[in-house]
């Protein structure tokens, strides 16, 4: 089996793992306190890109040697890894389509909860939920989900690195909608986020950078975002 050589070194991966946890569980309940507080709170939308600002701060700060290691290999076979970029893309956009044809099949009139979401956000504020959601957004979850989930399990079992990092990654877009929609509905939703999370891994692996992956998820949030002004 070939191994991913740029991964998180030990300390990055326990710093990692202690703030994924802050993340899941603490940070949008103390964002939504702190904001109660507020003489004049912000709107949802402002919310959400400081949510994103935080992220992307916190994981750039514990992975910064990571992301410049990986940068290197990148750059370094740049025709390659734009390749697979490519490839992964291409990908992507086949499965997605056949996932949510299948998903239509099951329900025609479905909608995913989360892109009401952010369009709903984008509405508001078009610019700022653009550079959160194309630029500061892939990096934080290709870093958490590909480069320490993925990364960190993928050298001692492949199977095990893309079920655990893509449902992880599937769930991530559902959870905090939980309760509030019918769990068929969120099932459904779950399984529209299948197609990216295993073809971001696959083009982490095929590379050894998690900038591949954070190029295709750049451009899948890309398409996304145009579709939605």
């Amino acid at each position: 089996m070939n191994k991913i050589s740029v991964v998180p070194n030990k300390g990055q991966a326990i710093a990692g793992y202690i703030y994924l946890a802050v993340q899941l569980l603490v940070l949008q309940p103390a964002l939504a306190i702190i904001n109660l507080l507020l003489p004049v709170p912000m709107s949802n939308t402002t919310l959400n890109i400081v949510y994103f600002i935080i992220n992307f701060l916190c994981v750039a700060a514990i992975f910064c040697r990571y992301l410049l290691s990986s940068g290197k290999c990148f750059f370094g076979n740049l025709l390659r890894c734009l390749c697979y970029a490519f490839l992964a893309f291409s990908a992507y956009w086949v499965a997605s389509t056949f996932v949510s044809s299948l998903i239509f099949s099951i329900d025609p009139k479905f909608s995913n909860v989360n892109d009401e979401n952010i369009q709903q956000m984008t509405q508001d504020n078009f610019t700022l939920m653009a550079l959160g959601t194309v630029l500061l957004v892939p990096i934080t979850e290709e870093v958490l989900y590909r480069g320490l989930i993925f990364g960190k399990i993928y050298n001692h079992s492949r199977i095990l690195a893309y079920l655990i990092s893509t449902v992880a990654f599937a769930a991530l877009h559902i959870v905090g909608y939980i309760g509030m929609y019918e769990p068929k509905l969120l099932l459904l939703c779950l399984m529209q986020y299948l197609p990216a999370g295993l073809c971001l891994g696959w083009a982490y692996a095929s590379t050894g950078s998690i900038w591949t992956s954070i190029v295709v998820h750049i451009a899948v949030n890309l398409i996304a975002m145009l579709s939605m002004r």
